[in-house]
């Protein structure tokens, strides 16, 4: 520590010796400049007086003449002298040590008040205290910990409107097993940015955990809800995929996360998942599963969960745009298109839904148990459904003003075979 402090303190010092160079440079050359004028005004009194001595002693003046010049001589050089110090004092005014003091004191304070809010002090005060052969092991790793809960701590504090200071806070809090004090951090974010499928499943997630791995009326409100704002979440199929695994119910698990590699949301863990989707798989008893294509297996070998997801329900939408619309959405960049159907009578969570881009209409898409966020909300729990296709210009689930849609409302799932719906309304 004391090294960081030593090589501080030089690089301050250099900083202030380039400010003060200039001033010390033009003290001394005033100084010089104020030396010789005076002395060539001594010069030059001195040669004026020898020669109206001179004069004097050869007769050319006489000695009231020479009294009368030689006091004009004198008048003359105390004038000189004068001047040169009233100029030598207007120069010290302009190259006074006040600014450059003034700038070596800003640099200093710049610096002291910046490290103090962006550095890394507790940090490397911490290092520097350990010993050389201190072990990189589970007492560091903890130190580490609380540092950054401090530090977020205090800045919640002094900033309660951060919403990535209290999502970074319920992300540590749920590694170290903090549950309920990860529960209100991310509940804050969404009290300050509103609800947002992932946190709210991060909420479920650290609910999840406390009560080992079992899900609760409290959990599967939060993925509902969830679901509700974005059935492609990946946080939230994540979980719901973890919970299905862990359970056995492996053909649920892997079409979960398949929904996340199908939308995008994997990114650079696709093949992680594609990993765990093989696993799935594997343990379901089912074989021929590569990449992203979907098992083909023969009907007298599927699961009962296989045989579930695909029965029940099923009706073909054909999705197109008015003529109207299709002119407005092909004026800008391509937007996403959500078509889903929810009970005509309880909850608005989507039973069976489908992404899309505005792009690939007009299109024939088939919904179905398939389709479902969930296998207890599939389009068999219930009798009557209300079919929506919206383009949203914000690319999440849900109709916002501005938005465009389509709707077919009271579809009686038992007599519903092919439909069209047109998307031709502005949402207000």
């Amino acid at each position: 520590m004391m090294t960081l402090w030593i090589i501080t303190a030089l690089l301050l010092i250099v900083a202030a010796a380039i400010i003060w160079q200039h001033f010390f440079k033009n003290s001394l050359y005033s100084a010089d400049q104020s030396n010789m004028r005076g002395q060539t005004n001594k010069d030059l009194y001195h040669e004026h007086l020898a020669e109206l001595e001179k004069d004097l002693a050869e007769g050319g003046v006489d000695q009231e003449n020479f009294d009368f010049l030689k006091e004009e001589l004198d008048h003359s050089l105390l004038l000189d002298m004068n001047a040169t110090v009233k100029e030598e004092q207007a120069k010290d005014k302009a190259t006074s040590f006040f600014w450059p003091a003034i700038i070596t004191v800003f640099i200093v304070a710049f610096s002291a008040t910046y490290y103090i809010q962006h550095g890394a002090y507790e940090a490397v005060e911490l290092r520097a205290s350990q010993p050389v052969n201190h072990p990189q092991g589970e007492q560091s790793q903890a130190e580490v910990v609380i540092a950054q809960l401090k530090n977020l701590h205090k800045e919640v504090q002094d900033n309660p409107k951060n919403a990535d200071a209290w999502f970074q806070m319920g992300q540590i809090l749920t590694q170290v097993g903090e549950f309920d004090s990860a529960f209100v951090a991310f509940g804050k974010v969404n009290e300050i940015e509103g609800e947002q499928a992932d946190v709210l499943a991060l909420q479920a997630q650290s609910m999840y955990y406390k009560n080992k791995q079992q899900r609760n009326e409290q959990i599967d409100s939060l993925l509902d809800k969830a679901l509700m704002l974005d059935p492609y979440d990946a946080t939230t199929l994540m979980l719901i995929g973890m919970d299905h695994y862990l359970n056995e119910r492996y053909v649920q698990a892997a079409s979960s996360w398949q929904k996340i590699i199908d939308n995008g949301g994997a990114g650079e863990n696709t093949q992680p998942l594609l990993d765990a989707i093989n696993e799935a798989h594997n343990k379901a008893g089912l074989t021929g599963h590569e990449g992203h294509d979907h098992p083909e297996v023969a009907q007298s070998s599927e699961t009962p969960e296989q045989q579930a997801s695909t029965s029940g329900p099923s009706f073909k939408l054909n999705v197109s745009f008015s003529s109207q619309m299709f002119a407005e959405i092909s004026k800008g960049a391509d937007k996403t298109v959500f078509i889903y159907a929810t009970a005509a009578n309880g909850s608005r969570m989507p039973l069976a839904a489908v992404k899309l881009k505005a792009s690939d209409l007009p299109l024939s898409v088939t919904l179905d148990n398939s389709k479902a966020m969930s296998p207890q909300m599939n389009l068999s729990s219930t009798e009557v459904v209300n079919v929506y296709a919206v383009v949203s210009h914000s690319g999440t689930p849900g109709m916002k003003p501005g938005d465009y849609k389509g709707e077919i409302n009271n579809v009686v799932l038992k007599s519903a075979v092919e439909m069209n719906i047109v998307i031709d309304t502005v949402v207000q």
